[in-house]
């Protein structure tokens, strides 16, 4: 239990009891049930973007690794450009990854570059995050592509007035068509200003767009000072609004916030910057569930990082279900280069975490799960929870992260760890979960049968954390 001041702050469901350690390493945003929104496919979630895009009056932020150059996103540009002519007061904010939001001749940047030409400096901001790691002329030292191994602004975040929409999924047509993710919306004003906070905590230490191209935002020094000044301002941001929330959630007079029956903890995940809610977040969950609960676990790309493989085997007593995508749901199948040895990497990856699931003894409570649907790809992460005797998970966690090695040590990662005692939102919950796993198959076995080429046997272990 926390206590804010005199009175304590602890989830009211005894259910969720094991849990109340959240209150002290992230804000709590407590809304109605009825506010979340599950989105379960990839052409609804466009279609969301467009309408709350275009119904937008005060502010549209995103964060998302890039925006593609296809007719669907120009038709999301044109519906943000009309509707900044429209409405005096709306601001359009966008941040976006610098390496792969510069790639190729048209690109995000010149998706963009007409907004940027007439409102730029008034109503509209285009950034672009640049690792630390790659400033100066590391940048131009790697090839193109290959220097975004090094580390990206992998946060996607849409936000529209006191809208939020957090996904995994980036702005492209990929990902608005076969391409399947999660996509979670939740109204809350103070959630929403949060994430907006956040994007331009993060802006101020990127490139920003102008009318004569991409610039500095400011002169920096060494890379250590840059590291130290973000760190701080995020943490700042953290604890400001950590604090305010307590405040809120202690108030004995605010007998609308006793009414909610959904609880939203924001989680940032900046490994590079020691800033890690996420996995300290996901990894405390995993040790703390109760015997006989539930766990099931999503990544596209399966690359548990050891922390979280040993808690799982060591740790961790409930019954957990882990889904992947199957090679030819993999977004890297067939791509040229090194980059076509991938889907096989993450493969002989699974295959050795099954081996030591039989190692210790754990086949009876562990089992490994593979997305395959024709045409399509699986890009969905996170968590369900399913607390002892329930057919409904309680729970959820849901953003950018892929649970794997660049995701906590290498990328920006936004998620959000959600509670809740509403039967409609746990059913909702419960049926985005099956949709998912309705083109899953075990695949234990075929991971073992699975040929792995011996270069990317050879070379796995040396490239681990940088996919």
């Amino acid at each position: 239990m926390l206590f804010n001041g005199n009175i304590p702050i602890r989830f009211k469901p005894s259910e969720l009891n094991c849990f109340n350690w959240l209150y002290s390493v992230a804000p709590c945003f407590p809304v109605h049930a009825s506010t979340v929104n599950i989105i379960n496919d990839p052409k609804k979630f466009y279609d969301t973007l467009c309408e709350r895009f275009r119904n937008a009056n005060r502010r549209i932020s995103v964060a998302s690794l890039y925006l593609g150059t296809g007719p669907m996103e120009r038709t999301l540009v044109d519906i943000t450009s009309r509707n900044l002519e429209k409405h005096k007061d709306l601001t359009f904010k966008i941040l976006l990854d610098h390496q792969r939001g510069t790639r190729g001749e048209k690109n995000s940047v010149t998706m963009l570059q007409e907004i940027i030409n007439d409102y730029h400096n008034t109503k509209c901001s285009v950034n672009l995050y640049q690792t630390p790691r790659l400033h100066g002329s590391w940048s131009k030292a790697l090839p193109a592509r290959y220097n975004e191994l090094i580390g990206l602004q992998h946060m996607k975040i849409y936000i529209a007035d006191d809208s939020v929409l957090l996904s995994g999924a980036n702005c492209s047509n990929d990902y608005f068509e076969q391409r399947q993710d999660r996509y979670v919306e939740i109204l809350d004003a103070d959630l929403a200003n949060f994430y907006s906070e956040l994007i331009d905590e993060v802006s101020n230490y990127s490139k920003c767009c102008g009318p004569n191209g991409v610039e500095e935002r400011k002169k920096y020094g060494s890379k250590e000072l840059i590291l130290h000044e973000m760190r701080h301002k995020i943490n700042e941001l953290i604890s400001r609004w950590k604090e305010k929330q307590l405040e809120k959630l202690g108030s004995i007079h605010d007998t609308n916030e006793e009414k909610k029956d959904t609880w939203i903890f924001p989680l940032i995940q900046m490994g590079e910057f020691g800033i890690t809610q996420d996995e300290e977040v996901t990894s405390r969950i995993l040790a703390s569930v109760p015997q006989d609960s539930h766990l099931q676990l999503a990544t596209g790309y399966f690359n548990l990082t050891d922390n979280y493989a040993e808690t799982l085997l060591k740790e961790c007593k409930a019954n957990i279900s882990l889904l992947m995508a199957h090679p030819n749901a993999n977004g890297f199948l067939g791509a040229s280069g090194p980059a076509g040895g991938i889907p096989h990497a993450y493969s002989l990856i699974a295959r050795k975490f099954w081996q030591r699931v039989q190692d210790y003894k754990q086949t009876n409570r562990v089992e490994m799960l593979e997305y395959e649907r024709p045409g399509w790809t699986f890009h969905a992460k996170g968590l369900w929870y399913y607390p002892p005797g329930s057919g409904l998970p309680w729970a959820t966690i849901v953003g950018s992260a892929n649970l794997g090695e660049r995701s906590v040590k290498r990328d920006l990662e936004a998620q959000a760890a959600i509670f809740t005692v509403s039967s409609d939102l746990q059913k909702k919950l419960r049926e985005e979960s099956q949709l998912l796993h309705h083109y899953a198959t075990e695949c234990s076995m075929e991971l073992q049968k699975r040929d792995t080429p011996l270069w990317v046997r050879a070379t796995v272990g040396l490239f681990r954390t940088y996919f």
